[in-house]
């Protein structure tokens, strides 16, 4: 087969006419008419078909959502383990910490790095701000229930200021790299080890929590 330069393909195209009578003869293409609508049983069994061909949870209407795993966390654990509106905080002692430099704060909460004074061993202070309680408890359960996990932080201690009733969590120092530093060094194999220990800690805490904000 003859082959045409790549240059001359433009002058071909300028060549080219359309022939007079293809232009007089072509009829208007008929308006295509609309598949009537969908009942809306029909639309929501056809959305499930689909979801469910492509591996996504579904949620009928006036169903709660549900999750493919793990759904039955709670049930088969004792009420103490989930109820954490019963949790009876026991108080440690906040004379035995050192505040000694903030690195960092959020919504609910500002941290800050910390000693230990009978030992000297750091440690990281989460000084919550005014919540509610029923928060506070919700969130000491679920670390009491994910201390011992892989890649996840151990909480050491739970302590409160006598006077303004502050609460404080005390939680292990780990000796990290700023993101902004080690992010530009990390190979395609550590994002790759990064992201897989993060799957393992998302493990843990998928198959040991079920906790719902109020």
């Amino acid at each position: 087969m003859a082959s045409t330069p790549l240059r001359s393909i433009p002058l071909i195209l300028s060549r080219t006419r359309i022939p007079t009578r293809t232009l007089s003869s072509a009829r208007p293409d008929k308006p295509r008419r609309r598949p009537p609508p969908l009942s809306a049983s029909a639309a929501a069994a056809s959305q499930e078909t689909m979801a469910l061909k492509i591996g996504k949870a579904v949620r009928r209407l006036g169903a709660a959502s549900e999750a493919r795993i793990y759904t039955d966390v709670n049930v088969v654990r004792p009420k103490e383990y989930w109820d954490y509106e019963s949790l009876a905080v026991k108080w440690g002692d906040q004379d035995e910490y050192e505040v000694v430099r903030k690195v960092g704060r959020g919504k609910y909460s500002e941290v800050f790095e910390g000693v230990h004074c009978t030992n000297n061993e750091k440690c990281v202070i989460k000084i919550l701000k005014p919540v509610k309680k029923k928060k506070i408890k919700r969130e000491i359960k679920i670390l009491q229930n994910l201390c011992g996990g892989p890649n996840i932080v151990k909480l050491l201690d739970i302590v409160r200021d006598q006077q303004s009733k502050t609460p404080s969590l005390i939680f292990e120092y780990v000796n990290n790299t700023d993101f902004k530093v080690l992010y530009p060094t990390l190979t395609d194999y550590d994002i790759r080890y990064y992201i897989y220990e993060l799957l393992k800690a998302s493990t843990r805490l998928l198959s040991f929590t079920r906790y719902h904000a109020p």
